[in-house]
């Protein structure tokens, strides 16, 4: 069986190589060409095969198939081209090129075969008596590749039938006939072999016989029916085309026919032929259309030969207006979509960032006031400024999930829950805005329901939130009513359903139709002191949609609405909810904040660009007494976590030069902190992106604004439990909610550049208005340097990121000038603008670095060691032994490091002094200094 296998692939290659001589013999037009490209890729393909059957260890087969694909990844395409040709189906050069770049592509995939699974994958040798065979699962890229041949018989085989329909002459039908069948054999074999239909097919691919019966059936019609005869197939051509312009010319150049389509596009063919004949070069030459009488013009040529002679040269003028007006409209259609999409993504990806990322500081600022405060009146504020926190954060969400819904990325997620729960969380979100309006909320709840269910809670409790939230805004007196009852599906399943009742305004039955149009409000004059972005009830009706139901309304106007929906939901337990006020009690209303837990004994750290946002995790943490070290980029944070052992690593995502991904891969290639708790922190609230964290290595996520009493559930679930005690108030704590504000040292007065007033109020309180400001005096000089550096080396997207950071930081220390400056160069560097940045960078860093100095001087006696976590003795002298080991080898990264650790903890009384002096010693390098404090002699 082998042997003969082999005589066949031996008569295959002397075969195709016989075709392709006489194919080059008779080379002279583009259908030549194209058929002797099919013919010498088969033959390659050929003994490349031949290589493989002799191949007896797996390198030598993989060379041997590497060659084979050498021509296999053609042969489809030039017989596809050679089909197209033969038909006179004219295919753009843009659509040829781009298939040509597919298929070096699939070329390239296999040449670097073993080195990457995307073609073959688990690949194992072995022999199978003399035969060798290569075991291996497809990967994508060969599933790509399949499917592109089998478009390629199906269009192929499309256009030829066509085409063959119409042919009139017999000669060439039955040159086509035999040319189909050729195809048809090859694709029958390659089909076997690819879905294994033949046991043979194990050993011997079987679309190499495919291949010779081909060629021997592609001989035949070059031979039997003179496929290659171009006298024959250019007069087929005439006429076949005659409904377009046609020329003739003989060997001379001179005119000696034209049709008359012809004669009424070129009216001086009589009295200037030698123009026309050299403007038709001209554009076929260069591949250009020609503009007559308003239409676009394609212009072909080809050449009549009797044996070597060349008779005469056949232009033909195709009308082509339809096509290239379709194809210019389609791609403006496309670029103005594409433009459009990408400016609502960027446009998207940035409000969710840049609006998150001051909330973050707001929310968190104002959940510090809300634990320590004991005034009634700065809780009630602070209780408003949270709505509305909460408010405008919704607002996002909706435009975010908007664009999920749209794109497709939007999840449904079922998780089990508690329905009482739920309900509780619906109840706590809109029972106060109901009595601020004065309105009556009802809740009505069916006792009997299954308290456990699964779906996705968090989706059911956005579509219900949308209806109240809706249903409070729309009513002025009255009241709003939310029922919940069910009816049984099956056993293991219930109907669950929502409905919101309200007495509002109601709506018109032409107003219906407009409903769910997105950012769409109902008589917008009579309600346009309501607030809202108009998406809430499109996003609810294709959120229903993803979970297999729909929104019901009812409403009649001046009288009032209802809207509900109901969901399949899964029984886990058939324990009814019992009495929903017995469940829930009262509803929540502000209480002291008291800590969840203390772990005293923990160390973390948290890292994050923006020093405001470290400063909200300190407060959020204050009273855990977990012990906090920070880090303002990337790198910092790996030097760090090299130096130090930590239980958990916060990481913000969007940092430069090393994002939190980037830092998160570094720090896991630490032994220590191969296994550590990593959680990732962002403003982009994106779909995907907790699935995202956790592919990436992430122990888990949370979004900005970070709320205090997650952050302390993360804790909770991941430190040690060795180290959590349980969070209970204490002298400390109380001690601490009644401490006086901190005054703030006179020099800043003096600063013109700054407005105190305004940085007490964006940083929340005095005392950390103070930590940045101090951040902002001892980074400006590096900052600076760091701006100047990167414009320099013409890096004007590192740029704008240091200058957005710089437009950040200023305005929250109250230099809202400085802020302005900043951010026009942002947005300039963001339009690429470099002339503008270029005009006015310098301007702006002088400003930079002025105001830090004087803000050095200013702050340069405020150390305030109260939120450092104590620097115990056997950590001190850990330390000073790391500066001995630094000194003796003037390693200047170890002596930083551990001066930056003598920073970020509160020293003991005795060694406060060394410790300064040690600190000063460091910043100008003074080997023998450091080296005598810390015991060199």
């Amino acid at each position: 069986m082998y042997d003969l296998i082999i005589a066949i692939q031996y008569i295959s290659i002397l075969g195709l190589f016989i075709e392709s001589w006489i194919i080059f013999r008779k080379w002279n037009s583009k259908l030549h060409a194209y058929l002797l490209f099919g013919s010498v890729a088969n033959l390659i393909n050929n003994i490349g095969y031949l290589f493989e059957l002799k191949a007896r260890t797996q390198e030598a087969y993989i060379a041997a198939l590497q060659l084979s694909y050498f021509g296999r990844v053609w042969i489809a395409f030039a017989l596809f081209l050679f089909a197209a040709e033969l038909c006179r189906v004219k295919l753009s050069d843009v659509l040829k090129i781009g298939l040509a770049l597919c298929h070096v592509a699939v070329y390239v995939v296999v040449l670097t075969v073993p080195s990457n699974d995307l073609y073959y994958k688990d690949i194992h040798f072995e022999m199978n008596g003399d035969f060798p065979n290569l075991i291996f699962s497809s990967g994508i890229v060969h599933y790509m590749f399949t499917i592109m041949l089998i478009l390629y018989v199906v269009v192929g085989m499309t256009i030829m039938f066509v085409i063959i329909h119409r042919e009139r002459n017999k000669n060439a039908k039955k040159r086509m006939q035999t040319v189909i069948i050729a195809m048809i054999i090859e694709s029958i074999f390659v089909l076997i072999q690819r879905f294994r239909l033949l046991d043979v097919c194990d050993d011997y691919d079987v679309s190499m016989l495919g291949f010779t019966l081909g060629t021997m059936f592609m001989l035949f019609a070059i031979f039997r029916y003179r496929l290659l005869d171009t006298e024959q197939l250019a007069k087929a051509y005439i006429v076949d085309k005659l409904s377009e312009g046609i020329i003739a010319a003989d060997r001379n150049g001179t005119v000696a026919y034209y049709n008359k389509p012809a004669g009424q596009l070129f009216p001086e063919l009589d009295r200037n032929p030698g123009e026309v004949l050299e403007k038709l070069n001209k554009a076929i030459e260069n591949s250009e259309t020609l503009l007559l009488n308003e239409h676009i013009y394609t212009p072909a040529t080809d050449t009549l030969n009797s044996g070597e002679n060349e008779l005469a040269t056949v232009y033909v003028i195709q009308d082509h207006t339809e096509f290239y007006k379709h194809a210019s409209e389609l791609e403006k259609m496309t670029e103005r979509a594409n433009a459009a999409n990408e400016a609502k993504s960027a446009f998207l990806s940035n409000m969710s960032h840049e609006i998150r990322t001051p909330i973050n500081a707001v929310l968190g600022m104002d959940e510090m006031i809300l634990r320590e405060s004991r005034d009634a009146d700065i809780i009630a504020y602070a209780e408003d400024i949270r709505t509305a926190g909460r408010t405008l954060l919704s607002l996002i969400n909706e435009i975010l999930d908007l664009s999920k819904i749209e794109e497709g990325r939007m999840e449904i997620i079922p998780a089990q829950y508690e329905l009482h729960t739920l309900v509780n969380d619906l109840v706590n979100m809109i029972r106060d805005r109901a009595e601020q309006k004065g309105l009556c909320f009802e809740v009505e709840i069916d006792g009997n329901i299954p308290y456990l269910l699964c779906g996705d809670e968090i989706r059911i409790k956005q579509c219900a939130v949308n209806l109240l939230t809706n249903a409070v805004k729309y009513t002025e007196k009255g009241s709003v009513r939310l029922s919940v009852g069910y009816t049984e599906k099956d056993s293991g399943h219930i109907l669950l359903t929502f409905a919101v009742k309200d007495t509002g305004i109601g709506m018109k039955p032409e107003d219906m139709e407009n409903l769910f149009a997105p950012f769409a409000r109902l008589e917008e004059k009579r309600n346009r002191k309501i607030e809202g972005t108009g998406l809430g009830i499109s996003i609810t009706e294709q959120l229903l949609e993803l979970m297999g139901s729909r929104l019901e309304v009812r409403s009649v106007y001046g009288e009032g609405s209802e809207f509900s929906f109901t969901i399949l939901q899964e029984v886990m337990k058939n324990e009814p909810m019992g009495d929903y006020a017995e469940r829930c009690g009262s509803e929540n209303r502000h209480t002291a904040y008291t800590e969840m837990l203390r772990a005293p004994g923990a160390r973390i750290l948290v890292v994050d660009d923006t020093p405001v946002n470290l400063s909200v995790v300190r407060g959020l943490l204050k009273q855990t007494q977990v012990g906090i070290d920070t880090a303002g980029s990337g790198m910092e944070a790996v030097a760090k976590a090299s130096d130090n052992s930590y239980d958990i690593i916060f990481l913000d995502h969007m940092m430069p030069e090393m994002d939190g991904i980037q830092t998160l891969h570094e720090i896991r290639r630490l032994p220590r902190h191969k296994d550590t708790v990593c959680v990732a922190l962002t403003a982009n609230a994106i779909s995907g992106a907790h699935e995202m964290y956790l592919k990436e290595g992430f122990s888990d996520y949370l979004s900005k604004p970070v709320e205090g009493e997650k952050l302390e559930q993360i804790l909770v679930r991941y430190l040690p439990m060795d180290k959590i005690q349980s969070g209970q108030p204490d002298k400390a704590a109380e001690e601490y909610a009644s401490e006086e504000e901190t005054a703030l040292p006179s020099g800043l007065d003096d600063i013109d550049e700054i407005s105190t007033a305004q940085g007490i109020k964006y940083c929340g309180s005095a005392k950390l208005y103070l930590d940045t400001l101090t951040y902002f005096a001892n980074a400006a000089a590096k900052n600076a340097a760091e701006i100047e550096n990167l414009w320099k080396a013409g890096d004007l997207e590192g740029t704008t990121i240091k200058v957005h950071a710089l437009k950040s930081t200023a305005r929250l220390i109250g230099a809202e000038n400085l802020s302005g400056f900043a951010k026009r160069l942002e947005d300039a560097g963001k339009n690429n603008d470099s002339e503008t940045v270029g005009a006015e960078i310098d301007s702006l860093l002088e400003r930079y670095r002025s105001l830090g100095v004087k803000l050095s001087a200013a702050t340069e006696n405020l150390v305030d060691d109260a939120e450092k976590p104590p620097m115990t003795e056997e950590m001190l002298q850990g330390i000073y032994s790391d500066i001995r080991e630094a000194a003796e080898y003037c390693d200047i990264g170890k002596l930083m490091t551990a001066i930056d650790e003598l920073s970020a903890h509160r020293i003991p009384d005795n060694e406060k002094e060394r410790c300064k002096q040690l600190t000063e010693a460091a910043e100008v390098l003074e080997w023998d200094a450091v080296g005598r404090l810390v015991g060199i002699k």
